[in-house]
């Protein structure tokens, strides 16, 4: 029996039961060897229904059974005898009386004529070899053979298929990387000249920085991006990435420019979170970086990849987006991943997203499940649309393949550097929206009719006691002194930010000024009203809110704090200038209750004004 006949008669053998498990399964990446109740399901759960799509099936129901029939009448299976009387066959009910033109009595009708038996079994046969002709010819769309298997749901190149399914067509799965049809890569090509930030690569792989995501780094962002390209042969470490210290010294977007080129290595290194490694195929890939000489280098330099080895292949047909970002960083996922993802947001949600899937894996479940402040935040601003979540595996042996990689470069919003890209305009729909979907009071403080009628200006503050740099020492002693002179100022002190991103929305929401040591939970600034007023207290580099083209976008308005070490800000300044007192290794200082009361002082003027100036308008 050939390969051919033998996938029809796998199609021919299912049961009812194996039918009804089949249509009720949401599209799902299976793992290996799982049984159909154990299969995964990758659909985005927070936008899609639990009821089965039967109507993107390429057969029908009555097809299927039709199919499945057919191989019980040629092994001459008798059909079984119903326990109850047959209701033709009741003396109670008549043919004359009995209601033949009910659907009901069609299909008992039908089913039980010898004259319409032949009927069945012919019309069985046709659909059966419809749509075994129709399943083989699509079995070969990138030239694999069909053989034996007992892999469920997913398209196995060189295996055959159950059912043929349009929610399996854009993932395709080879046992062995050899069996990869032959891929030539193409790109970086930027998505819009405009905006930027966004690339499109063809017929590459990724792998993910295993190192990276290591103590006390723990970076989550880091991919290796396979890229195939026959003139590379020679290289013998076309298969090594860059170092990061490398990656770092260049610039962020000069792929295919000579400058780029890594001296040690001969090849290009990439961008900003995707290190390039060259390779003729899979097969090629496994044995460079098997290697000892490359080996070494990538340990020396903590670049060792996953898989090290690939084994298997996972090929995306679909254009998928790579999505990466530090996920123990609100900060950094906030400005080095979706600040270069707005403006795309903005135009997407619009025209519809040019990619079915996304993968990341930077967060298990981001766009499903998690409860990482990135995942909920692109959650509920619909960021991806409808767009499936492609799980990964714990295997350390499959490699992830893609024929269309939309990549989101990191870092290239970081400073807010290309304002074009960002416009005011674009942040208050982005922020609109999130505020809606939040719960939140209306960002526009001209929308906030009980204004009026709030008794006290809330000013939030932050010690950071967790932190390991900049913890603020004694702040509930400074506002214990200032509250007898301010009692009309709520003072609400944060004892941690280990809290749901709800919460932490609310608590920037409320607020009429933020007072804060620096750190990644200043990212919940997208959530204060227009007007906030903030001053961060840092010992050394601010954080990236502290941006006068942020305070801009959120309407907001930024006091500088200055810092010193040892006794340089210190109680007997008769300027009682805003500063604080750092310790030498910057893990923490104090503020002089002067400063601090100065600082208060400054607040609560401004703040009075500002909300004059609104009344007045209304």
């Amino acid at each position: 029996m050939d390969n051919h006949h033998q996938t029809l008669t796998r199609r021919a053998t299912a049961t009812d039961e194996d039918i009804i498990n089949f249509l009720q399964r949401q599209p799902s990446l299976p793992e290996d060897n799982a049984s159909p109740a154990e299969l995964p399901d990758t659909s985005h759960k927070r936008k899609q229904s639990d009821v089965a799509n039967i109507g993107n099936l390429n057969i029908g129901r009555s097809d299927l059974r039709a199919t499945f029939e057919l191989e019980r009448i040629e092994q001459g299976v008798e059909e079984e005898e119903d326990d109850h009387v047959h209701p033709l066959k009741s003396p109670l009910v008549s043919p004359t009386s009995y209601n033949i033109g009910s659907p009901t009595a069609q299909r008992l009708f039908f089913s039980s004529h010898p004259a319409i038996k032949n009927v069945r079994f012919i019309a069985a046969f046709l659909v059966f070899v419809t749509v075994a002709t129709l399943g083989g010819l699509n079995r070969r769309s990138r030239g694999g053979s069909s053989s034996d298997g007992d892999d469920w749901g997913w398209s196995m190149v060189g295996d055959g298929l159950w059912f043929e399914n349009e929610e399996t067509d854009w993932l395709e799965y080879y046992p062995d990387p050899a069996r990869l049809p032959k891929m030539v890569s193409t790109g970086p090509q930027r998505v819009d000249d405009n905006l930027g930030g966004m690339h499109l690569f063809t017929d590459v792989c990724v792998t993910n920085n295993i190192d990276s995501a290591k103590p006390p780094a723990m970076d989550t962002s880091l991919r290796g991006l396979i890229y195939f390209d026959k003139r590379m042969a020679k290289n013998p470490k076309r298969c090594v990435p860059c170092s990061t210290k490398a990656m770092n010294a260049r610039a962020e977007d000069k792929w295919g420019e000579s400058s780029s080129l890594d001296s040690e290595l001969g090849h290009q290194c990439g961008m900003k979170g995707l290190h390039t490694m060259y390779a003729t195929s899979v097969t090629d890939w496994n044995d460079c970086t098997a290697e000892t000489e490359n080996r070494q280098f990538m340990i020396r330099n903590k670049q060792n990849q996953l898989p090290s080895h690939a084994k298997n292949v996972r090929y995306f047909e679909e254009p998928t987006l790579l999505l990466s970002f530090k996920a123990n960083d609100r900060e950094s996922s906030l400005f080095d991943t979706l600040f270069t993802y707005l403006p795309y947001w903005h135009v997407y949600r619009k025209e519809g997203y040019p990619f079915n899937n996304v993968f990341s894996k930077s967060v298990q479940g981001c766009l499903s499940h998690s409860r990482n402040w990135f995942c909920e935040l692109t959650h509920q601003m619909g960021a991806f649309g409808y767009a499936r979540e492609t799980n990964w595996e714990e295997s350390h042996a499959t490699l992830y393949c893609f024929k269309n990689l939309y990549y989101n470069q990191l870092e290239y919003q970081r400073n807010l550097s290309h304002p074009r890209q960002i416009t005011k305009q674009i942040m208050d729909e982005f922020r609109d929206e999130i505020f809606n979907h939040f719960g939140l009071r209306p960002r526009d403080r001209k929308e906030m009719i009980e204004k009026d009628r709030k008794l006290a200006t809330r000013i939030l503050l932050y010690a950071n006691k967790s932190g390991d740099k900049n913890r603020w020492d004694d702040l509930d002693k400074l506002v214990r002194k200032v509250t007898e002179k301010h009692p009309h100022v709520d003072f609400h002190i944060v004892q941690d930010f280990d809290i749901p991103i709800a919460e932490q929305a609310r608590l920037f929401n409320s607020a009429d000024a933020v007072v804060m040591a620096t750190g990644d939970h200043m990212a919940n600034s997208i959530f204060v009203e227009d007007d906030t007023i903030f001053a961060e207290l840092a010992c050394g580099s601010p954080s990236l809110t502290n941006n006068p083209r942020f305070m801009e976008l959120i309407a907001g308005s930024s006091t500088s704090v200055d810092s010193y070490t040892t006794s340089s800000c210190s109680e007997s300044r008769s300027d009682a200038a805003f500063c604080i007192t750092c310790l030498q290794d910057k893990s923490s200082f104090t503020m002089p209750s002067a400063s601090f009361e100065a600082l208060i002082d400054d607040i609560v003027k401004r703040h009075s004004g500002k909300t004059s100036v609104v009344r007045d308008e209304r």
